[in-house]
């Protein structure tokens, strides 16, 4: 057998979560069978810094554990590290708009209200759009209905985002 590494990034503030979500993918993508030489073979993990850095840093950091061989996450049948990611993208979808009787001036005004109270700290709207949303004849306003939700793709958050999860496994 082999010994492989991996730096797995996972969505979502909560580490338990975070790392079950990777390992269960990881486990779709590569098999139940034992010795992927990915994080489908860990069973916990470690954090190792809880405060959340840019994704290229977290990356960064993972490298460093690697190469000096951390003992934290140097054996592979020991826990798997956990790095704090914030600045990474993210997809909020379903976000009800909120029904106004004047409308908005246009579909991303609806949109960005919907996300409003969604917003972390510095995040950045990239794209939104709308769903079950039908315009009204050749007015330029945009009405919604209580059924008219948004998807919003945001970036730049200086909240915890997701994870990188990094160690050794076998192949």
């Amino acid at each position: 057998m082999n010994l492989e590494y991996f730096v797995t990034y996972a969505e979502g503030a909560d580490v338990a979560v975070a790392f079950a979500a990777a390992v269960a993918e990881a486990q779709y993508e590569h098999g139940h069978g034992g010795n992927t030489g990915t994080i489908a073979e860990k069973d916990s993990f470690v954090v190792i810094e809880s405060s959340p850095r840019s994704e290229t840093e977290a990356e960064k950091l993972a490298k460093e554990l690697l190469d000096a061989e951390d003992e934290r996450i140097a054996d592979e049948w020991g826990p798997a590290g956990a790095i704090a990611v914030c600045g990474r993208y993210r997809t909020l979808e379903g976000l009800p708009v909120p029904v106004r009787a004047e409308g908005y001036p246009s579909q991303k005004d609806a949109a960005l209200a919907a996300a409003e109270t969604h917003l972390g700290n510095g995040e950045i709207v990239t794209s939104a759009t709308l769903t079950n949303y039908r315009p009204r004849g050749n007015e330029e306003r945009v009405y919604v209905d209580s059924h008219t939700t948004a998807t919003i793709l945001t970036t730049g958050s200086l909240d915890l985002t997701g994870w990188i999860f990094v160690g050794w496994a076998e192949s």
